[in-house]
């Protein structure tokens, strides 16, 4: 059997692909398959990919219309033979021996989910997310979900692990088709309240290019009532998995719901004419609600002490109104 099935989603990334295609070649150790879904690209993306597929023959290159990255991985995942799935991002790279490590250690422990840490490089190639233990943690179903809850050494997006192809395909974890935000998130929590075993592998193996052009970050700007939308369905998928977990997660769950909340609101912000949607009103309730986890947790949940006040006790709309004049003045920093 094949060790690793490596999903490529593909969109207008020609600068960038040869890179990451090239990345995941050189992977030693390790037997892989690389799957390429070309998801409606305009630029030469889909040549490149036919080019990969032609020369080497472990690569597949699939040519989809234009349906959003959830839609390609769940196409990518119905050809996947390898033992385990990575998801990985076509603008990135992996380090030599990524692959190798992760699924020795699946392997080794006989875990579901293998994780890692990553660095993150900008445009102009200063490297940043530089906190790794260098140290291996074995952890059990509540362990798990609470380290994932609570971004403790294991992070929201899909491209920092590998997942045992034989859980996703018991439990039919796929992505939500056509989701264009928070994908990654809501497919692993998926996974994770599932997981029995998950393993991580506290090293810097994954490479992740912060773009400030990036599809992901101009999708809000564009779409904003759709990624509220898009972030309240990540809500409800979480208050759903969480249901019959014990009270600890239950709790953590709900600081990671908090947390997202809060970038969501300062997204939000940078439009007025949100700030009287009853959706933002219902995120301050949420937030009102379970003002007690707020409180033991702000700072992690991304707010000052002055922030969880106002947050806890003013109206929405002068709530926001605060937000909006903080963003102003953070945009007109030199």
């Amino acid at each position: 059997m094949m060790d690793v099935s490596v999903i490529i989603p593909v969109y207008n990334t020609e600068k960038y692909l040869r890179t990451c295609i090239d990345s995941v070649l050189r992977q030693e150790q390790v037997s892989l398959e690389i799957i390429l879904v070309d998801d409606g690209s305009t630029d030469s993306s889909a040549t490149i990919c036919n080019d990969y597929a032609h020369q080497h023959d472990n690569i597949k290159a699939i040519h989809i219309p234009n349906s959003g990255p959830a839609t390609a991985k769940n196409e990518g995942l119905k050809l996947a033979q390898g033992n385990y799935i990575a998801l990985t991002d076509s603008d990135d790279k992996m380090e030599p021996l990524m692959l190798h490590k992760m699924v020795s250690a699946g392997y080794e422990h006989h875990a579901d989910i293998v994780c890692c840490n990553y660095k993150q490089v900008d445009e102009q190639g200063n490297v940043f997310h530089l906190n790794s233990t260098y140290q291996q943690y074995v952890l059990n179903h509540e362990e798990g979900l609470i380290h994932f809850f609570s971004k403790n050494k294991i992070y929201s997006q899909c491209w920092t692990k590998i997942y045992k192809r034989q859980m996703l395909e018991e439990y039919h974890i796929v992505n939500d088709p056509g989701l264009r935000t928070d994908e990654d998130f809501i497919f692993n929590i998926r996974a994770f309240v599932k997981a029995q075993t998950t393993v991580i592998v506290d090293e810097p193996l994954y490479e992740y290019t912060h773009r400030t052009n990036s599809l992901a970050h101009a999708y809000f700007k564009k779409n904003i009532s759709q990624y509220i939308d898009n972030r309240i369905q990540r809500v409800r998928v979480t208050q759903d998995a969480v249901k019959n977990e014990s009270h600890a997660v239950k709790e953590w769950s709900t600081v990671h719901i908090i947390m997202y909340y809060n970038e969501l609101l300062g997204k939000i912000a940078l439009f007025p004419e949100y700030f009287s949607d009853q959706r933002v009103h219902d995120i301050l309730h949420f937030i009102k609600e379970n003002r007690n986890i707020l409180n033991k947790h702000y700072t992690l949940c991304g707010f000052s002490k002055t922030g969880k006040v106002l947050i806890s006790y003013l109206p929405t709309k002068l709530y926001m109104s605060y937000r909006h004049s903080k963003t102003n003045w953070l945009v007109g920093l030199p």
